[in-house]
């Protein structure tokens, strides 16, 4: 499946006509609604976290790691259509091991330069600050 959204995206891409730009406007929708999803799910994993923590007895899990797992694949689904603001929280995700995602540094420069590639300010600031902490060779 993740194959195949590829190579829409990247048809869309790098053939501009008319016929495949109608195309390309719903897929943008799609990446903003993924976003937004993934923003509802990272908002809803937060509160139920503060809640185990508050509330938390031997005998329960941490209910958040399904909603951030949630989150993680919707920035995801945006990042792959082109969202600027899920590459960057995919980018700060795995740079900080967030979202239920392990750090990998290397996936994390991935999706940062992606998202500062696209002008996204704070994609930048992040890489520079890594770059000068090191954590990117």
């Amino acid at each position: 499946m993740i194959k195949h959204m590829i190579k829409m995206i990247s048809s869309a891409l790098l053939h501009s006509s008319d016929q495949e730009m109608q195309f390309t406007q719903p897929m943008i929708l799609d990446a903003y609604n993924d976003y937004a999803q993934g923003e509802y799910f990272e908002h809803i994993a937060d509160q139920h976290h503060q809640d185990f923590l508050q509330h938390q007895s031997n005998s329960q899990s941490d209910p958040s790691q399904v909603e951030y797992r949630n989150a993680m694949w919707n920035f995801l689904s945006a990042a792959l259509r082109g969202h600027k603001e899920a590459q960057y929280r995919l980018g700060t995700g795995y740079l900080n091991g967030e979202l239920g995602l392990p750090k990998n540094f290397s996936l994390a420069e991935f999706w940062l330069k992606k998202s500062a590639d696209q002008g996204y300010s704070p994609a930048n600031t992040a890489l520079q600050k890594s770059y000068e902490e090191i954590v990117f060779s």
